[in-house]
């Protein structure tokens, strides 16, 4: 870094990895979440004079990210039959895992996102509310309801998470 401002691509380098890694799930393949992340690196780089003397610009790109991630899985359930993802054959992963990716399709977007955000991140509800731009109470109903879906889907037999909704 020169000074105590990071350069743009000092925080590209920084930062670019983490995020994809945290939207990945949200939008449901690290593909997608490469292509939302550079379009959020996108807007910080052209905005890079002031987000740059943020604190943390980093965090800004994550924020942005993150939204826009919720706004692309959001799209995604809308176009495709179902709500489906449009998958190949998963019969060569494990099972367990299969399950739980497709009960985490089932969700909604701001509940996969309030999902991965708390519980594989390990964001506090406050961190999670504020990049998803809604209340702590927001988040803690998304969280309630996606864990009460994905305990119900998840004891079921997991044929019926592809018979539709």
């Amino acid at each position: 870094m020169d000074g105590l401002r990071p350069t743009f691509e000092e925080a590209f380098r920084a930062d670019y990895s983490g995020v994809v890694r945290v939207i990945a799930p949200i939008v449901g393949s690290v593909a997608d979440a490469e292509a939302v992340a550079q379009d959020a690196f996108l807007k910080a780089f052209t905005r890079w004079r002031r987000i740059g003397q943020y604190d943390r610009p980093g965090a800004w790109i994550r924020r942005v990210a993150i939204r826009d991630a919720v706004r692309f899985a959001e799209r995604r359930r809308r176009t495709l039959p179902g709500g489906s993802r449009g998958r190949s054959d998963p019969g060569d992963a494990v099972v367990a895992h299969v399950d739980l990716e497709r009960a985490m399709a089932r969700l909604t977007s701001k509940q996969r996102a309030c999902v991965v955000l708390h519980h594989l991140a390990d964001w506090s509800v406050r961190d999670v509310a504020d990049a998803l731009g809604c209340g702590e109470a927001t988040v803690r109903v998304h969280l309630h309801r996606a864990r009460r879906t994905l305990a119900a889907l998840l004891e079921n037999d997991p044929k019926e998470m592809t018979d539709g909704r």
